[in-house]
């Protein structure tokens, strides 16, 4: 990868997130690597790499946009834990997003859960980023329509989790108590604290 790209990489993980980075050093990069970028609907951005659809909405002025289109980019390659205080749910034409609120630009930015890819949005008030969730999501649907791609993520049903041994002792201890295995013990807690969190 040329130097360039390298720079421009460094500085969308960098934290406190970099304010000298510009959208447009982001696009090369993308481009780069493979990605084709397009300009869409309600000014998103889609890019298309690696056969997978992201939709960004860059916040509207004052705001840049460029710091925040680095905060949009990085959790989706490193997982970052969101650093906002407050995190809900919310339904829009009937897909879930994950709501928090930024006070550094005093917006809430959504995410929709359970797509291949990814699209977010940005808005002041409540029903804004109703309207602005839904935009992100049509250009996002419209956009793995046009390419042939599979917008929603599938589930196996299984997955690994590491715990303390000591914490797997007490739900193995727990889940024998109640004669239940302890597969069957772990996935009621799952189910029962999806639903209160749903």
């Amino acid at each position: 990868m040329k130097r360039r790209y390298q720079s421009t990489l460094e500085l969308i993980f960098k934290r406190p997130v970099s304010g000298n980075i510009c959208w447009k050093e982001i696009e090369a990069l993308l481009v780069e690597l493979g990605a084709t970028v397009e300009e869409r609907e309600g000014s998103r951005i889609g890019v298309t790499l690696f056969g997978s659809v992201r939709v960004f909405h860059p916040p509207p002025p004052p705001v840049t946009g460029d710091r925040q289109g680095c905060r949009s980019i990085s959790p989706q390659v490193v997982g970052r834990k969101r650093s906002q205080a407050m995190n809900n749910i919310m339904i829009i034409n009937g897909q879930k997003a994950v709501i928090a609120y930024d006070p550094e630009i005093e917006m809430f930015r959504g995410e929709f859960i359970g797509l291949s890819g990814g699209a977010d949005f940005y808005a002041a008030d409540v029903a804004s980023l109703k309207a602005e969730g839904e935009t992100s999501l049509r250009v996002y649907l419209a956009m793995c329509t046009e390419k042939g791609i599979e917008p929603y993520k599938s589930y196996s049903g299984k997955f690994n989790v590491r715990i303390d041994p000591a914490t797997h002792s007490a739900a193995a201890v727990s889940a024998a108590a109640q004669g239940k295995s302890l597969n069957e013990w772990v996935a009621e807690a799952i189910e029962e604290y999806a639903e209160h969190a749903a």
